[in-house]
């Protein structure tokens, strides 16, 4: 056989044997990966278990889903790259770890930006989420599927009950990275420590950090009211979680069972929302009853006050007011 023969003969053995680059065909069964930095059994867990059932009987078996908790496949950033360079199929991350890497996405960590649960909604299940699915994808190959929720999240801290923002001066507390974050700690007062999240427990334990903030539902299921027994109920931001896909892989994948993915994650993130609200409200009660810690009753309003301005500072920043605007009036 020629090389030239044997060159072509090679080349379509490739291109039947992987997804679809070539036909544009989902292949008869494909396993794809996705990770979190959530430990099993946490709500984002949950629905990501979820999401992989869906997707695995609405194919039929033909698309399945292996579901890596815990950062199993690297922290939050290192997941996201994973997607752009084709290594990792889907991660479920922070809005604030993946502005890294799509920066419009760092408006979301601002304080106070939604007024409700069904503004969350409005936003994400609507044009504006439309919209950051194209941006993510322009500037770093990956698509954002749906978008899950953090619900209200709560500071927690091992050195002081918080009642007034006055509290919260000269406390080092851990931040996620994004601009945002920094920003808000710092008209509160408190000294912004940009941290993984994998560390945040041995950080406290060490002293490294006074606190974090987090919903509940993570606090209890990585026990962080061990090494830090005051929570405040700040509410001071509500985190969206997306559902993030290598453009790659998602190319690789049929017309209909591209429609398929986005459809169930749709789903998974509807069903996540519900759930993540009872299951704050009854992790905040397990802690405070069997686990010893203590709830203050802050005022939120100086929060508030400071938070407003950090909004419109950060969508300046990153030349988003149209963004802000947009997520604004949905809420209205």
């Amino acid at each position: 056989m020629c090389n030239s023969v044997r060159a072509l003969v090679l080349v379509t053995v490739a291109c039947a044997a992987t997804v679809a680059a070539c036909g544009g065909e989902t292949p008869t069964s494909v396993t794809l990966r996705l990770g979190h930095d959530q430990a099993a059994g946490h709500p984002y867990d949950l629905a990501a278990q979820r999401f992989a059932r869906g997707v695995e009987e609405a194919s039929n078996g033909a698309i399945r889903i292996s579901v890596f908790p815990s950062a199993q496949l690297g922290d939050s950033p290192e997941q996201i790259e994973g997607l752009r360079l084709g290594t990792l199929d889907l991660a479920l991350a922070a809005f604030s770890h993946a502005s890294q890497f799509c920066p419009e996405l760092g408006l979301f960590g601002a304080p106070y930006l939604f007024e409700s649960e069904p503004h969350f909604a409005a936003v994400f299940d609507g044009p504006i989420g439309e919209e950051l699915d194209e941006t993510c994808n322009a500037r770093y190959g990956i698509r954002l599927l749906s978008t899950l929720t953090s619900g209200d999240r709560v500071f927690f801290n091992g050195r002081r009950a918080v009642n007034r923002i006055e509290d919260l001066e000269g406390l080092k507390v851990r931040v996620m990275g994004g601009e945002a974050d920094a920003l808000t700690w710092q008209a509160f007062g408190a000294l912004p420590v940009p941290m993984p999240y994998s560390e945040v427990y041995s950080a406290l334990q060490a002293g490294v950090i006074d606190g974090a903030e987090n919903e509940p539902a993570s606090i209890l299921s990585n026990r962080f009211y061990e090494a830090a027994r005051f929570i405040a109920p700040t509410r001071h931001l509500v985190l969206p979680m997306g559902v993030f896909i290598s453009d790659q892989t998602l190319s690789r994948l049929s017309e209909s069972d591209r429609a398929m993915v986005r459809e169930q994650a749709r789903l998974a993130a509807q069903w996540e929302r519900t759930m993540m609200a009872e299951r704050n409200r009854a992790a905040l009660t397990e802690m405070l009853e069997r686990h010893g810690a203590s709830l203050s009753q802050v005022d939120t309003a100086p929060l508030r006050e400071k938070g407003r301005p950090i909004q419109d500072q950060v969508a300046e920043q990153l030349q988003v007011q149209a963004l802000l605007a947009s997520v604004r009036e949905a809420g209205r």
